[in-house]
């Protein structure tokens, strides 16, 4: 679930763009010179966000529509889905600019994370550990990473996506447009902004604005409108937004934002095409300076943080007997007793795919040898194989022993490279990884493929009968 897929009724729009935030005015007779007066008021919608403040977040998605997907014979289905969620957090800025194109760091303590899933008469939920709610926010551009610190156990696709949501407050006071505005006046907004805020890959079309219609109680209201067109996960969208928010004079930023939000998404590589709308409220109470929830050592360690190095996503196929992580690039896509499935998308492109199975295990007096795997990778191949690239034998950092073999070849006369490895130890079952790349993109793939060998765990599997959390949708 990207933030972007979530949905409510058509109506919504509507509704929210013609609802103020506030109660409404009266409407006494307008004199001419009082309206001219008050037209005539400049207010100044310059964010004063900075390094140490602390705001309590809390945010409110509910959303309905419908999934496209294809049966089995690639026909095109669509099954009603909704989506209603809940965050609340605590945010410290550890850095911020008002610069669509430069980095801003935040910590944030989750003490709500769920999100209830339903999609043709199967639901789930999703929610956070315990000992997963100190985390790290990273906006770069358009890349928006929220996970645990470099170093710690990342979070999972599923934990990554529930909290990767619309309204991303590290981006939101960034639609202001720093300058001294009247009621009437209009602005465009960057679409690096709007990408990071709706949770875009990328941003090719943004026509999007936002105007100041009025103030009351030293808050300027505000609405927004437009059309975007953009990727998911490589998949094309197109969406189209209605938004009312506040600007807090006194607080210096914007402190409550209602969107509404329809989209229309293709299916993509990884993922189920949307036809959705969504409705999220966002509120932003800043904070005394006391109650900052953390320390000095954690401040300065998200100063320096790697956006790429808190990217990495926890797969945790336990019941199948491993656990691994991988980089952000990487999507599981199909998931059965024995087999898992990724695909690695590189700027929105298709350039990897993966199987993990899980084979029987193997005693060291029995396990197969290198120039045996070599063997067995030539059979598997037959006439598609042409030469063996590279063959290796290794101890891997979980303390595994792997064994590689890279073979060359062709597909349909497209050069291609498989990459196999064996990944076994005493007592557990083992795990065969494939990869499959096209040779001219090898130096793009830079190897995408180790992290997922050296961090894989073999785990005695869990069994059958046991009782597993349920598994969420795959966005």
């Amino acid at each position: 679930m990207k933030n972007n897929t979530l949905r409510v009724f058509a109506a919504s729009l509507a509704l929210l763009a013609a609802a103020p935030l506030t109660a409404a005015e009266p409407t006494p007779a307008d004199p001419p010179a009082e309206k001219t007066e008050k037209a005539a008021e400049r207010f100044d919608l310059t964010p004063a966000v900075k390094s140490g403040d602390v705001s309590q977040v809390t945010v409110k998605l509910e959303a309905g529509g419908e999934l496209i997907v294809a049966d089995s014979e690639g026909e095109e289905q669509r099954l009603p889905m909704s989506v209603a969620a809940d965050l609340a957090y605590a945010e410290q800025i550890v850095h911020w600019s008002t610069a669509a194109d430069e980095r801003a760091v935040s910590l944030r303590r989750y003490k709500t994370a769920d999100a209830t899933l339903k999609s043709d008469k199967q639901g789930t939920r999703r929610t956070l550990p315990g000992d997963a709610r100190d985390l790290t926010a990273v906006l770069a551009g358009e890349q928006f990473v929220v996970n645990r610190a470099a170093g710690e156990t990342p979070l999972t696709r599923e934990q990554v996506d529930l909290l990767d949501v619309t309204g991303n407050t590290l981006a939101l006071d960034r639609l202001l447009p720093s300058r001294q505005l009247a009621v009437g006046d209009n602005w465009e907004h960057a679409p690096e902004t709007i990408a990071a805020l709706l949770g875009l890959d990328h941003v090719g079309v943004c026509d999007v604005n936002s105007v100041v219609t009025g103030v009351e109680n030293s808050q300027v209201q505000l609405r927004l409108a437009g059309t975007v067109r953009g990727t998911v996960a490589g998949a094309a969208t197109e969406i189209e937004l209605r938004a009312a928010y506040l600007f807090h004079q006194k607080h210096g930023r914007i402190t409550k934002f209602n969107l509404a939000v329809k989209e229309n998404r293709k299916r993509g590589e990884v993922g189920p095409g949307l036809d959705v709308t969504a409705k999220l409220t966002l509120v932003v109470r800043p904070a005394a300076a006391e109650q900052t929830p953390f320390d000095a050592a954690a401040v300065t360690a998200a100063a320096d943080v790697d956006a790429t190095a808190i990217s990495r996503v926890l797969v945790d196929a336990s019941r199948q007997g491993y656990r691994f992580q991988h980089s952000a690039g990487w999507f599981v896509t199909a998931e059965q007793a024995e087999l898992l499935s990724l695909r690695l998308l590189r700027g929105g492109d298709l350039l990897a795919h993966c199987n993990v199975t899980t084979l029987p295990a193997r005693s060291a007096e029995n396990a197969a040898t290198l120039d045996q795997y070599k063997a067995d990778v030539k059979q598997s191949l037959g006439e598609n194989i042409e030469s063996i690239a590279a063959s290796e034998e290794w101890i891997t950092p979980q303390g595994n022993r792997c064994l590689a073999v890279f073979a060359n070849g062709k597909v349909k006369e497209v050069p291609v490279q498989w990459r196999y490895y064996l990944i076994s130890t005493d007592g557990l079952p083992q795990a065969s990884v494939a990869v499959t790349i096209e040779q001219d993109r090898l130096d793009e793939f830079a190897d995408a493929d180790r992290m997922l060998i050296d961090s894989l765990e073999l785990l005695k599997p869990i069994p059958k009968t046991a009782v597993l959390p349920d598994r969420p949708m795959r966005r």
